[in-house]
């Protein structure tokens, strides 16, 4: 037990001696049980047993619980642990009862979980049989629902409830409602937003419920004193948005009495008055229940704006008979609905005339013209003027956003006459909201296609503060940014014209948005504006870098790129931060290599690195090499590699390695020998030769390591070396270093070896991928006669298969030249099967063709195919060179041809077929 409870208190997480786990402690505590010693442990560890099992029952693993009466230190068990383990909270609880010991508010809670996880299992089964469970819960949470306004106690409750809406079930959610309504001072905004959801969501809610809540939200915007100007509003509070906040927290949230000086302060009294004014129902009197109705729509059309909802289904109340709360509820229906309507339309609420269906805008235009009409009718003597300014603004912002001129004229008309612009210069509160509506007032003018000389002209009859114009302007040009940047660059010049100067940060955004909507003619304009500062002009000019790097040439030229590139450098030295014009800078200089400009591409980043020489990463040279290798630009690839390693030299195996490998892989064989003596690449190239060199090459060996094979190849006489080694260089496409090699070769080695390696050099040109089939023949028959003519080479029957080959390759083979050719290979010794001796030494050759065309003697680029008096063998010669025939043969689509062939090979292996399976090779022709 001593151990148990130093893992039940233990503050040390990485204690690997208390380890538990839910199977170990389920055990040890059924064995207390049964033995009866359970009374050793007290009421604080069988608390902190029921805490430890409630935690892991509704925690994932890895994650703090965000509960307050979970476990409070890590939780150091197995992954599988956490899992439900209600039986074992139901029965710590029950043993601790039995025991008599003090019962905590977190033992109720938990146990009040275990009640509705039940519950939940067991609601798809029937009312009967989950009603046992939330009958047992709702006695916890009666034991509980005093001691916490935290939401954690009350939500999993009021969300049980509403699993199942039945009468009862709704019923005690808003008598348990009124409870904390009445309780507590705060309520906790999670609470507030699940009951703003039940009134959404149950339209027909009991009338006693209604009056039971409406009652105690009476007592308790009556008992409240004066509202606190500490109380801050969201950053939306120069809305109607705001105005919401106040009302909601007027009903929900207890203040002390504060400064009346505070805007802010005045604010939450009006929204205190108001909502006073609208709860206050009366109790004997023939409109309680039209006045309960009335106050029940208010809470409805609260909870639409805060829970961002538009869809609902009620009934409407009846107006009001007393003339006060009238104009309050008018007061609140018009804040609230102000906010749905924006909320509706949303962020883009700028543009929905263009968005919306004409039938669509003209109901809401129509909503709006009746609610301003009730709105102006009420008696404005108790509003305070900034709440006066904030309604007008929104209904602006809405008259503008669907067009209705009428109305805006209207609105500006109503803001004159109710002095609405009138302030005191040296009072700060007489100020407030006045931005606001001159902004919503410039803007819904403009929205209404008045001339933004015309709509400048009116705001200024109402106000002639240049510090509200100029926030007027700004704000204009920035919501025009957002759907017409370039409408936008025209108000800024017809502003700046005015006398009524944009500011700098305005500017710079209209800049950033012309070149997120594709615009690029205006570059020019930005980067020598004479009121953007050094960071601002960077801002654009990252912003035109950005798209360039993602469109290309599709935005702007790449000229224009390379023009500005003195003007980006200047930039880069006179912002405080260059790193973000940098950043975008970094991908367009690689755009500009694939256009084509790499060498301005090379200067550009060389002037950088001279002005600012620590600021270029190092990842972006990496990336400068590798798109300069991989476009080609081999010579300023190496020009770059030298530069770059200056500036990192710890990088310059790793750079010098890549660069060899794409030099070698891209055919600059010259640059890739040059680099193959450098430090960083000799050791590990010489021990990669050396290996490749002696064991048995695949194309998937890396071909650059192919340099410095030469090397491996002594003074001494080694064939097998020779040969594997011209063989790697000449089928890695590096037949030039292989001729070289070839010429050590013929001073050392046999005539047989220098065949044989001559062979594989003429293979590897038929071979050649990059050249065309003519061009391969006039190849081979070049590199044939540097062969004979240099190195003395002696053409053997493999070097004949060769030259065959590449005629059966050419472009303008057809089934009559196959069958002549195929016939002059007869002619040349080759056996036909019906010829089954050859007399020794006679030299006789076979005359019989098979196709019967007419003898002539094949040649390749003008080179004959030599008559060899060597012996011809069957697997080495023969048969490699008739399958030859065969595919060609299918290819060229004479099928009876390539059967003909196959026929010779039967007849040839059924001869000797007992030396095909022993796998010896057996003379067919020539000299035996």
């Amino acid at each position: 037990m001593e151990k148990l409870r130093v893992f039940l208190f233990q503050q040390n997480e990485h204690s690997d001696l208390l380890r538990y786990t839910v199977r170990t402690i389920r055990h040890r505590y059924l064995t207390w049980k049964r033995d009866k010693v359970l009374y050793h442990l007290g009421p604080r560890e069988m608390s902190a047993l029921i805490v430890l099992f409630g935690t892991l029952s509704t925690s994932a693993p890895g994650r703090p619980p965000n509960n307050i009466f979970a476990r409070r230190h890590r939780i150091d068990m197995p992954e599988t642990d956490f899992a439900a383990h209600w039986d074992l909270v139901v029965g710590i609880y029950r043993d601790k009862r039995r025991l008599r010991y003090p019962l905590l508010v977190s033992d109720h809670y938990w146990l009040m979980r275990a009640r509705l996880a039940g519950y939940l299992d067991h609601v798809n089964l029937g009312h009967a049989q989950a009603e046992p469970w939330l009958s047992s819960a709702k006695h916890c949470y009666r034991a509980i629902r005093h001691s916490s306004p935290h939401h954690d106690l009350h939500l999993p409750w009021f969300q049980a409830l509403l699993t199942s809406p039945s009468e009862d079930n709704l019923r005690d959610f808003a008598t348990h409602i009124s409870y904390l309504l009445s309780r507590f001072g705060r309520i906790d905004p999670r609470i507030r937003d699940l009951f703003f959801r039940f009134i959404l969501s149950q339209p027909h809610v009991a009338s006693s419920s209604k009056a039971e809540l409406l009652a105690t939200i009476t007592k308790r915007v009556t008992d409240q004193g004066n509202l606190s100007s500490s109380q801050s509003l969201p950053a939306s509070s120069t809305s109607v948005l705001g105005l919401t906040v106040a009302l909601e927290r007027a009903v929900f949230e207890d203040c002390s009495a504060g400064d009346s000086s505070s805007t802010l302060d005045n604010v939450f009294r009006w929204a205190k008055a108001t909502t006073g004014r609208i709860f206050t129902i009366p109790v004997n009197s023939e409109y309680a229940y039209a006045t309960v109705d009335l106050s029940w729509n208010c809470l409805v059309l609260l909870a639409l704006v805060r829970t961002r909802s538009s869809a609902w289904s009620g009934e409407s109340a009846d107006v009001s008979h007393d003339p006060v709360q009238r104009a309050a509820v008018m007061e609140w229906q018009t804040v609230c609905i102000l906010a749905a309507l924006e909320n509706i339309l949303g962020p883009a609420h700028f543009s929905a005339s263009e968005t919306l269906a004409v039938e669509v805008i003209e109901g809401f235009s129509g909503v709006l013209r009746r609610l301003w009409r009730d709105w102006t009718a009420i008696n404005a003597s108790t509003r305070p003027l900034y709440v006066a300014r904030i309604i007008c603004a929104s209904f602006l912002k809405l008259g503008g956003a669907l067009k209705d001129k009428v109305l805006v004229d209207a609105i500006r008309e109503h803001c004159v006459s109710a002095q609405l612009w009138s302030f005191q210069e040296r009072d700060s509160r007489s100020l407030a909201g006045l931005q606001a509506l001159a902004t919503e007032q410039l803007f819904a003018a403009l929205a209404c296609d008045t001339f933004f000389e015309r709509a400048l002209v009116d705001l200024v009859v109402c106000t002639t503060d240049m510090d509200i114009l100029r926030g007027a302007v700004d704000t204009a040009v920035t919501r025009h940014s957002r759907s017409d940047p370039e409408h936008a660059q025209e108000l800024l010049a017809w502003a700046s014209s005015r006398g009524i100067t944009p500011s700098a940060k305005v500017i710079a955004r209209v800049g950033r948005a012309l070149a997120r909507d594709g615009v690029s003619s205006y570059l020019d304009r930005y980067i020598t504006h004479p009121l953007l500062s050094a960071e601002q002009r960077g801002q654009v000019m990252a912003a035109y870098l950005e798209m360039f790097t993602t469109h290309g040439r599709r935005f702007m030229e790449p000229w224009t790129v390379v023009n500005l590139s003195r003007d980006i450098i200047l930039l880069l030295t006179q912002t405080q931060n260059p790193k973000p014009l940098l950043d975008s800078l970094q991908p367009a200089l690689l755009v500009l290599i694939r256009e084509g400009y790499a060498s301005k591409t090379v200067t550009i980043v060389e002037a950088i690195a001279k002005k600012l020489q620590s600021t270029i990463p190092q990842a972006f040279y990496t990336q400068l090499l590798d798109a300069l290798l991989r476009h080609r630009q081999f010579k300023l690839a190496r020009y770059m590699l030298t530069r770059s390693i200056d500036v990192y030299p710890d990088m310059a195996r790793r750079w010098t390695a890549k660069a060899f490998f794409l030099f070698a892989r891209g055919g600059a064989s010259r640059l890739a020998a040059g680099l193959s003596r450098s430090d960083p690449v000799r050791g590990p190239l010489r021990l990669a030769a050396t290996a490749l060199s002696q064991s048995r090459w695949t194309r998937k060996r890396v071909m650059a390591s192919t340099f410095g094979l030469s090397a491996g190849y002594s003074t001494r006489t080694d064939p097998d070396t020779a040969r594997r080694t011209i063989r790697l260089l000449v089928l890695s496409g590096r037949t030039h270093a292989a001729k070289k090699l070839y010429e050590r070769v013929c001073q050392q080695e046999s005539a047989e070896i220098r065949t044989a390696c001559g062979n594989t050099i003429l293979h590897g040109v038929v071979h050649n991928g990059r050249r065309s089939r003519g061009q391969r023949a006039r190849a081979l028959a070049y590199t044939l006669r540097i062969l004979m003519e240099k190195y003395a080479f002696l053409p053997d029957q493999v070097t004949a298969n060769i030259m065959v080959k590449t005629l059966l390759l050419g472009h303008d083979m057809d089934i009559q030249k196959a069958r002549a050719l195929f016939d002059a290979v007869i002619r040349m010794g080759y056996p036909t099967g019906a010829v089954t001796h050859v007399e020794e030494g006679s030299g006789d050759r076979a005359t019989q063709a098979v196709f019967n065309t007419e003898p002539d003697r094949p040649s390749v680029g003008g080179v004959e195919i030599p008559l060899l008096a060597s012996p011809l063998m069957y697997v080495r010669h023969v048969r490699p060179l008739y399958k030859t025939f065969i595919k060609a043969f299918y290819g060229l689509g004479d099928a009876d041809a390539a059967r003909r062939v196959v026929g010779i090979l039967k007849e040839l292996e059924g001869q000797n077929m007992r030396r095909l399976v022993e796998g010896r090779d057996w003379i067919v022709g020539g000299t035996r």
